[in-house]
């Protein structure tokens, strides 16, 4: 019987970092938000998200290192990341798991993805197994187990390969 406590490997980190093919540079990204001069307005967000707020908390936990089950910027999993994020930036209480963050909200198209929706990825064999927040320019914010809290391109081969979901919390 499969131990589920185990869920990764370095194989999974060996994939991720290899096929990473369109790396983003976070403090490129950190640098365009991190300013007074982002308008809520023209950025295509989820109703009720204030993007200059969530962008300070997502930029808080840059460099955070992963720890499956961790829940502190000390080390962090993708779930604590997104649940943290939302808890907040915006007041909302998402599950701890991504196992149940799947279940909230509904369903929409990765074409009409906005800023704070989250988006879902099978990286084990397991759906759900990762999850993050889409931040718009086809980027999104989440807890990697190769690098820790990072901003990463939904173009990327390995992304792309392993995207299942996006999520709506908020309706529009």
């Amino acid at each position: 019987k499969e131990n589920k406590r185990i869920r990764f490997s370095s194989a999974n980190v060996e994939e991720e970092i290899k096929t990473d093919d369109k790396k983003v540079n976070a403090n490129e990204v950190a640098s365009r938000f991190n300013s007074s001069k982002v308008n809520n307005n023209s950025v295509s967000a989820s109703k009720n998200i204030e993007v200059q707020k969530m962008m300070d908390v997502i930029l808080s936990y840059l460099g955070t290192p992963y720890k499956f089950g961790g829940e502190s910027k000390s080390g962090m999993d993708c779930s604590a990341f997104t649940k943290e994020v939302f808890l907040q930036s915006t007041n909302y209480k998402l599950p701890r798991s991504t196992s149940e963050q799947i279940k909230v909200g509904e369903t929409i198209s990765q074409q009409n993805m906005k800023f704070g929706d989250l988006i879902f990825f099978n990286t084990t064999g397991v759906n759900p197994s990762h999850v993050g927040i889409f931040i718009g320019d086809n980027m999104f914010a989440h807890a990697s187990q190769a690098y820790g809290v990072t901003i990463s391109s939904f173009e990327s081969s390995y992304y792309k390969k392993h995207f299942t979901e996006a999520r709506r919390l908020a309706n529009d």
